[in-house]
C-alpha cells in the first residue's frame, strides 16, 4: 500500500506497518507507524506515523548511548505487544536534535519505544532510573537539521516480516 508521510511517499506491505495498540504518548490518536532509515541520518531511524504524515520521531538504538542500558517491560508491555519471544524485541529511544544545534541533542532514555518484529505491535514503556533528556555529549548526530528529505527510492523501511 501507498503512505505518503513527512520523509516522502512509500509503497509498505502489511509486515512494515507498526500498530501501536495505545498511540504514543502524545500522539495517542495515531496507532499505525514504519521505521524509515535514511543513509544521510544514519545511525538515526525514523519512526513515521501512517496516520499522519506530519509526524516522524527520530530514534536511535540506546545502547549506542548508554553501554550499560537496561530495559525490564512490564507485564502491561508483554500483554500490549503479545510477546512470544522476548529476542523478537526491539528497542529504540525518541531524540531530541534542536534545529542548527545538534550537537545539543538529548535521548528520552526514560520512555524507550519497544517493538515487537513478529507481532508487529509496539509501545512505549516508562523507566523510572532514567532521565528524559539525557545529553549526548562527545557525540555527533545527524545533519545541522533535524528535518530530513529524501526520496523514495533512497528510503527504505528499516522494519519488515523478514528479520
Amino acid at each position: 500500500m501507498q503512505y505518503k508521510t513527512k520523509l516522502g511517499e512509500f509503497d509498505l506491505s502489511d509486515k512494515e506497518v507498526i500498530i501501536f495498540p495505545n498511540g504514543i504518548p502524545g500522539f495517542e490518536d495515531l496507532r499505525r507507524f514504519t521505521v524509515i532509515s535514511l543513509e544521510e541520518t544514519a545511525p538515526i531511524l525514523w519512526l513515521v506515523s501512517l496516520d499522519d504524515d506530519n509526524v516522524a520521531l527520530p530514534v536511535i538504538d540506546p545502547w549506542m548511548i548508554l553501554e550499560d542500558y537496561e530495559v525490564q517491560m512490564s507485564q502491561e508491555d508483554i500483554e500490549i505487544l503479545k510477546v512470544e519471544d522476548p529476542s523478537e524485541i526491539v528497542v529504540w529511544s525518541v531524540l531530541t536534535i534542536p534545529v542548527g544545534k545538534p550537537q545539543e541533542a538529548t535521548v528520552n532514555l526514560k520512555a524507550p519505544i519497544l517493538i515487537d518484529l513478529k507481532t508487529g505491535l509496539g509501545c512505549q514503556t516508562i523507566l523510572e532510573k532514567y532521565e528524559i533528556k539525557y545529553p549526548i555529549s562527545g557525540y555527533t548526530i545527524g545533519p545541522e537539521e533535524s528535518d530530513c528529505k529524501g526520496s523514495m527510492k533512497e528510503n527504505e523501511s528499516n522494519y519488515g516480516g523478514d528479520q
